[in-house]
């Protein structure tokens, strides 16, 4: 973004601060300079006064031009430009002056004309081309005196300065947006520009044409018209263009892009042949690619993105219509990228949020004709399309504020800074306050950027250095738990082996019946299935499961290890989140150590994978089976801290047969019932383990999970006991011999033998009394 100071000057008063602290203001608040230069004109050149300009007698591309030069001095200068017959108040580089091209001024005769000097174009001067041959000055250049030295004219002493900017700074994209940011800094003030309507102006715009609207239209746009004989811009607009680098053909693309720098509003200038018909209109409404676009004749422009040459004034149209546009920076660009039709200057501007504030365009343009142009008329009124545009409200809470920033600042300060920020305060408690965000700061969305801003104008160094720690809110809830569960029973199970499957939600309701599992009641069930084969919701993971186990069997596969994640329904459509595994056929891969004739998997292999999977459960008999596929005796409810979290189960004999499948075992598990967490350490002893063994005879009926439940709460010092064999024999008559081994250990000592064997026949005595056990 380029600036001069000049113009900066029209939008606040900085007379006072000298360049130096300029630049190192606009460094601290993020406005990097990248170049300053200022300029500076040779000697010797003077303002001259065309008296007049003959063509030369001996050539026809040369004019013969009389120029006074003050003080009643006259000089005799061929001219090669072709301007030069328009001339009025030209550079003249008089005999002597050395141009920064090196080329020294001398008397000399061209095609047997004398010519005594040089009239300048802006090049030869060392400035940036304006036109086309020399420069045409006028009185935007201040009082004109002739004779002046130009290098002495204020205009031509300013100083630019080339800013960079990021993407987001749409905002800064015009000599208003650079000033707004200065006057925020040094507690000033923008200029304003308001100017009062003549009541000479009587006509109406409506009298000259209406405006139609489709109602689908998204941007926001003002119209105004004007009229004005010979419209030339002048010499300071035309130079200053060229100083931040744009050359444009066309005077009204000139006259609207310098509007549109200065403000930031997107400006364009119509000629109103483009609209001239029976009925004149503007007509707004979408284009063939969803763009909102401008039609008189034909499409116009597309708003926020290109206007074209045939809507633009011819050389000798003297009524305008001057349009004023907003559009949303995120949504043009998101359809250029998907269309990727032709732009020109405006897309660079509009995508990057340029002003919405339109009527600050339209004032500034009633200012420069008031004050460079004549002969001119302003039609009265104008024509709209406003949509209110939402700010965007953020509330800061100062404790976070402080975190972010590093330090405490002042509230009265951070009230202070926001307002000079055009930040519209709109509540301020104890612990908070809430601000609405100003409508062309489109790059502030949240509380980081709020603070940005603060630390911006409050100034980096003001804030004490301190090393560096991160602050972040806890994010953690049950919808994160339920991933993270889900994530780690994924790596477990694949570390053990397991393919995860994904089959659909829905299942078929024959099948769901053949295998006894419930279906979701008919009033709540699927109205339009997809297809008849899948025709209900599934309420178990386990019917899909087994074709893929059928499907991988019929293909070749000997050992088939499948696990599925995903929803289930009940009855009443109730959904709940289940984790399902099978493991077929061959319990390990043929290798050499089984002879290449491994054994088929049986319950206790897939009872090891979930314990590696899940982690620690116990095992209990399974009463009620929830479905009538688990086999009658090898099955069993995985308890974990006293609830049911799932089942294990052998496939039934019959439907193993009926599927053609090998020995087949199934584990289901409600996902919200399994607690993982991280690992924790537990005290330990450092004391001896023992191990003891205890051989009972007991009931046939009994099972070891009633066994474990007589026993109870034990001594502390009994770490864990468990089973090791079972003996059944008719000499033992309606008993059975269980050996269950004990590991007994203290915290505090070594345990003696008597010590143990105390513990022991406690034990002992407990399964006496309770189960009716007799030592075997």
């Amino acid at each position: 973004m380029i600036v001069t100071r000049s113009w900066l000057q029209e939008w606040i008063d900085i007379r006072d601060i000298s360049t130096k602290s300029l630049i190192a203001t606009l460094n601290r608040i993020g406005l990097e300079v990248a170049q300053l230069y200022r300029l500076a004109l040779p000697g010797g050149v003077v303002v001259g006064r065309v008296i007049s300009c003959q063509k030369h007698p001996d050539a026809d591309r040369l004019t013969v031009c009389e120029v006074e030069i003050g003080e009643g001095k006259r000089l005799q200068i061929v001219c090669g430009a072709r301007n030069a017959k328009y001339a009025r108040y030209v550079a003249v580089a008089t005999v002597g002056t050395k141009l920064p091209n090196g080329m020294e001024i001398e008397p000399t005769t061209i095609r047997g004309v004398e010519s005594y000097g040089m009239l300048c174009s802006a090049t030869e001067l060392g400035l940036p081309k304006i036109e086309d041959g020399i420069m045409l000055l006028d009185e935007s250049i201040g009082e004109i005196e002739v004779g002046k030295e130009l290098n002495e004219l204020p205009i031509f002493r300013d100083e630019v300065i080339d800013i960079e900017l990021t993407p987001n700074r749409g905002d800064c994209l015009s000599v208003l947006g650079i000033a707004r940011e200065l006057a925020g800094v040094l507690k000033r003030k923008i200029k304003s520009v308001d100017l009062e309507e003549s009541n000479a102006l009587q006509i109406g715009i409506g009298r000259l044409l209406n405006l139609k609207v489709a109602r689908d239209v998204e941007a926001n746009l003002i119209y105004k018209a004007f009229s004005a004989k010979n419209f030339t811009n002048p010499f300071l607009i035309r130079f200053r263009l060229a100083l931040v680098g744009e050359q444009f053909d066309n005077r009204a693309d000139e006259f609207g892009y310098y509007i549109t720098h200065s403000t930031g509003v997107i400006t364009r200038v119509y000629g109103y042949h483009f609209f001239d018909s029976e009925t004149p209109a503007i007509v707004v409404k979408k284009d063939e690619n969803s763009f909102d676009a401008v039609y008189g004749r034909d499409k116009g422009s597309i708003i926020g993105v290109i206007q074209y040459d045939q809507s633009k004034p011819d050389r000798e149209e003297e009524r305008f219509i001057i349009e004023a546009s907003y559009i949303e920076p995120e949504k043009i660009a998101k359809q250029i990228y998907e269309k990727k039709i032709e732009t020109d200057w405006e897309f660079y501007r509009s995508s990057r949020g340029s002003e919405p504030r339109l009527e600050i365009a339209l004032r500034y343009f009633k200012y420069l004709l008031r004050r460079y142009y004549t002969e001119f008329m302003v039609y009265a009124g104008t024509h709209e399309v406003v949509k209110e545009i939402e700010q965007k409200a953020i509330k800061i809470d100062f404790d976070e504020l402080d975190t972010l920033i590093g330090q405490t600042i002042e509230r009265s300060t951070i009230v202070d800074i926001l307002k000079s920020l055009e930040f519209e305060i709109l509540s301020v408690t104890e612990d908070s306050m809430v601000v609405k965000v100003p409508v062309f700061r489109h790059d502030i969305d949240n509380l980081q950027d709020v603070a940005e801003e603060i630390v911006r104008l409050y100034g980096i160094d003001n804030i004490a250095s301190k090393p560096l720690c991160f602050f972040e809110k806890n994010r953690l809830n049950r919808d994160s738990e339920a991933f993270g569960k889900r994530r780690l029973i994924r790596e477990l199970a694949v570390g053990s082996g397991y393919f995860e499957t994904v089959s659909f939600i829905f299942s078929s309701s024959k099948k769901l019946e053949r295998y006894g599992l419930p279906r979701v009641a008919e009033e709540l069930d699927l109205v339009n299935p997809i297809t008849s084969e899948l025709d209900t919701l599934r309420t178990s993971l386990v019917p899909n499961l087994l074709d893929q186990v059928v499907t991988n069997i019929k293909n070749g596969r000997r050992r088939v290890k499948l696990f599925e994640v995903g929803k289930v329904f009940d009855r009443e459509r109730r959904e709940r989140e289940m984790v399902a595994f099978v493991f077929s056929g061959e319990r390990e891969p043929e290798g050499v150590f089984n002879q290449g004739k491994p054994q088929s998997v049986e319950f206790n292999d897939i009872f090891k994978d979930m314990a590696s999977i899940l982690g620690d459960f116990t095992l209990k008999s399974v009463e009620e089976p929830p479905n009538g596929l688990m086999h009658p005796y090898q099955r069993g409810e995985m308890v974990r801290g006293g609830e049911r979290i799932g089942w294990i189960y052998k496939l039934t004999l019959p439907l193993q047969e009926e599927l053609e499948l090998p020995p087949t075992y199934l584990a289901e598990v409600e996902l919200e019932k399994i607690d993982i967490d991280y690992p924790k350490a537990k005290p330990f002893s450092i004391y001896q383990l023992s191990f003891r063994d205890l051989s009972l005879l007991v009931d046939r009926e009994i099972s070891f999970q009633e066994i474990r439940e007589a026993l109870g709460d034990l001594p502390e010092e009994v770490r864990r006991f468990y089973p090791i064999d079972l003996y059944e024999d008719e000499q033992l008559g309606g008993k059975k011999s269980i050996t269950i081994r004990f590991a007994i250990q203290s915290d505090k000592k070594t345990l003696t033998e008597e010590e143990i064997g105390t513990i022991m026949e406690g034990i002992l005595e407990r399964a006496k009394e309770r189960v009716g056990a007799e030592l075997r």
